[in-house]
């Protein structure tokens, strides 16, 4: 990321909640508009995906749950004999 900045217009009553959301996570109002930024654009590429995945042919679909169903036994590795403890 460049160090050079800019200035954008937004309204007084959005720049106090961008600045009042970055201080509770102990950030600037950039880095916190960088953030949700990037947070969105992850939602926008799920949704995406999804959608590709809804209107994907039977036969691919089918594909993709042959596919997951082998590995689907190893989510749990034989790990469930061993509980985490904190």
């Amino acid at each position: 990321m460049s160090d050079a900045s800019t200035t954008i217009k937004v309204s007084p009553e959005v720049r106090d909640r961008l600045n009042a959301l970055a201080a509770e996570h102990g950030r600037t109002a950039g880095s916190m508009l960088e953030q949700l930024r990037t947070e969105d654009l992850w939602r926008y590429r799920m949704e995406q995906a999804k959608r590709q995945m809804r209107g994907a042919p039977g036969e691919v679909w089918a594909e993709y749950m042959a596919e997951f169903a082998t590995m689907d036994g190893s989510l749990a590795d034989g790990l469930e004999e061993h509980p985490w403890e904190p």
